[in-house]
């Protein structure tokens, strides 16, 4: 009776071991049965050079500023001028008195006027051949010629020195001309300021020194117009080093000709200095082993490698590293962590896929 039991069980059991291989869970179907794919997003690295950024705070200057003096004392006798006008080189500023110095030169124009009438009947006396005229005399006429016009040419000068005008193109500052107030010689009469192109001071470190270079681009950014930055570029640094802040003197230029920006202003100064080119990863698909950093790379059958990486700098999201990876491989993004080298993967589109 024992027996007959002990065989029936074995029996049941055999019996239902094969209807679960059959049902479809023996060893032969779970091993059929693949794992799910891994739902990911990729993205295409770049290969790009990094940008180190540096900043610095500076102050704006014109490229050209002057005050304008008096060469000569004088009287006021027109004011050609406002404050804020822009004006041409060599335009008037002030006019001073000058009638004496116009009578002086109609008093030289005249003598010139008979000089030039004495020589002009020596020449002719001299061209007929006369005997009348002799070299001696005809020498005395030329120079007295030249002389009366270089006193045309003295009283003309200080005609001229009478109207004080602009040296270079620019820009007019706040001033109290006024007609009829007297100027002594050397008096300040107007400061003219050309701010067309402005140049902005700062300093940096010895540490950047060899990455700073004439033409070097520069963004500017001034807490007077917030909202807006401006574009300029290095244009001379100092040839030594400051040795007691360690800095170097750097002057950059930004255009200016709408007179947006005024000398004085405070600039906030960023530098971006560029490197070798790099591949450029999202900082998400980089994953950590006890070998190091590494991310995952998807070739064009959909397998996956993983590829040792080197971090070398960092701006936002975006990580340099170096890595045996090439401008446009697929790079695991999202779903990264979940990943061995023989996952199945399943790729999305939308953010954070390549498409």
């Amino acid at each position: 009776m024992g027996w007959r039991i002990s065989f029936a069980a074995i029996g049941s059991v055999v019996v239902g071991m094969v209807v679960w291989s059959l049902a479809g869970y023996g060893p032969e179907a779970a091993a059929q049965r693949a794992a799910p794919a891994i739902a990911v997003t990729t993205a295409a690295v770049e290969v790009t050079p990094p940008r180190t950024r540096l900043q610095s705070i500076g102050t704006g200057k014109a490229i050209r500023s002057v005050v304008v003096t008096a060469d000569v004392a004088g009287t006021v006798e027109a004011v050609h001028v406002e404050p804020n006008i822009t004006v041409e080189a060599g335009a008037p500023i002030v006019t001073l008195e000058r009638k004496s110095q116009e009578i002086a030169l109609a008093g030289a124009t005249a003598e010139l006027n008979r000089q030039e009438a004495a020589f002009a009947r020596y020449q002719a006396l001299i061209d007929q051949a006369s005997s009348s005229v002799s070299e001696a005399a005809f020498d005395e006429v030329r120079a007295a010629r030249a002389l009366a016009e270089a006193q045309v040419d003295a009283a003309q000068y200080d005609y001229d020195r009478r109207a004080i005008r602009a040296p270079f193109a620019g820009r007019i500052n706040l001033n109290d001309l006024t007609v009829g107030s007297y100027l002594p010689q050397g008096a300040a009469v107007v400061t003219l300021i050309d701010a067309s192109r402005l140049l902005v001071e700062f300093s940096v470190t010895e540490a950047a020194v060899a990455d700073i270079t004439v033409g070097l681009p520069v963004r500017l950014f001034t807490p007077a117009l917030r909202g807006l930055l401006f574009d300029g570029e290095v244009v001379a640094f100092d040839s030594a080093i400051d040795a007691e802040l360690r800095t170097i003197r750097v002057r950059a230029e930004v255009q200016n000709t709408d007179y947006t920006l005024l000398p004085g202003m405070t600039f906030s100064v960023t530098i971006g200095i560029g490197d070798d080119p790099l591949p450029v990863v999202p900082a998400v698909s980089i994953l950590w082993n006890r070998d190091g950093a590494y991310v995952w790379r998807l070739d064009g059958d959909d397998a996956l490698e993983a590829v040792p990486v080197i971090f070398r700098h960092r701006q936002g999201d975006r990580v340099w590293v170096e890595a045996d990876l090439a401008a446009g491989d697929r790079i695991i993004m999202d779903g990264a962590f979940k990943l061995n080298a023989e996952s199945e993967v399943n790729v999305l589109s939308g953010e954070g896929a390549d498409g």
